[in-house]
C-alpha cells in the first residue's frame, strides 16, 4: 500500500522572504516534515541577479558573433587549413547553442546559425579525411533543417568516404527530392556510380 503525500500548508514570513510552514512559521520544519530551506536559499540568490535579459527579446549582438566566427572558419576553409576552420566552427557552434531559452525564437536562431556553420565544419572535416566526424556534423545538419539539400550532400560525401555508398547514394536522392535541379548532387551520384 502507498504511502501518501500531504503537502503541509504554506505561508510567507512576515518580512515576505521566506516561505514557512503555515501552522508553525518555520522554515525547516519537524512537525510538519517541511524544509523550505533550499526553495529560499534559491529565491534569495535570484533576488541578486540586478540585470534580467529583458522578456521577449533576441540577443543581436550573439548573432553577430556567431556569424563572425562561422566567416573566420570560412577564411581558413578557403586558405586550405582546416584544422583553423574547424576550430572557428567549433567556437561558432558552442556560442550558437549558449543562446537562453527563453530568448523568442531561440530554436529558429539555433536552426538558421548551426546548420551552414555545422555543413562547413563537415566539409572540413571531410578534407581532413575525417569522415565519421563528417557524416556526424551532416547528420546533424539533416536533422536540423531537414529540405536543406545542402545537408543531404555533406551527409553523402561523408558516408561515400566511409566506403558506404549505398547509404552515399540515399542521402543524395534525398537531397535530389528537395532540390531537383542540384548538379552538385546529381555529380555526387554519378562518382560514386549511380
Amino acid at each position: 500500500m502507498a504511502t501518501l503525500y500531504v503537502q503541509p500548508e504554506v505561508s510567507v514570513s512576515n518580512d515576505g522572504e521566506k516561505i514557512t510552514c503555515k501552522e508553525h512559521g518555520l522554515e525547516k520544519c519537524n512537525k510538519c516534515k517541511a524544509d523550505w530551506t533550499e526553495h529560499n536559499s534559491l529565491a534569495a540568490s535570484l533576488k541578486q541577479v540586478k540585470e534580467l535579459p529583458p522578456p521577449n527579446a533576441p540577443n543581436p549582438t550573439l548573432n553577430a558573433q556567431v556569424n563572425r566566427l562561422k566567416e573566420e572558419g570560412n577564411k581558413y576553409f578557403k586558405q586550405g587549413n582546416y584544422k583553423e576552420a574547424i576550430r572557428f566552427y567549433t567556437m561558432a557552434v558552442e556560442l550558437s547553442w549558449s543562446r537562453h531559452l527563453w530568448e523568442p525564437l531561440a530554436f529558429q536562431y539555433v536552426r538558421e546559425e548551426l546548420s551552414p556553420v555545422l555543413s562547413n565544419r563537415s566539409a572540413a572535416h571531410f578534407s581532413l579525411n575525417q569522415y565519421v566526424e563528417a557524416y556526424v556534423d551532416a547528420e546533424m545538419v539533416t536533422r536540423l533543417k531537414r529540405e536543406w539539400s545542402k545537408g543531404w550532400f555533406r551527409k553523402g560525401k561523408a558516408l561515400a568516404g566511409l566506403g558506404r555508398l549505398e547509404e552515399a547514394a540515399e542521402a543524395f536522392q534525398t537531397g535530389l527530392r528537395f532540390d531537383h535541379e542540384s548538379e552538385e548532387l546529381k555529380k555526387a551520384l554519378k562518382e560514386i556510380g549511380y
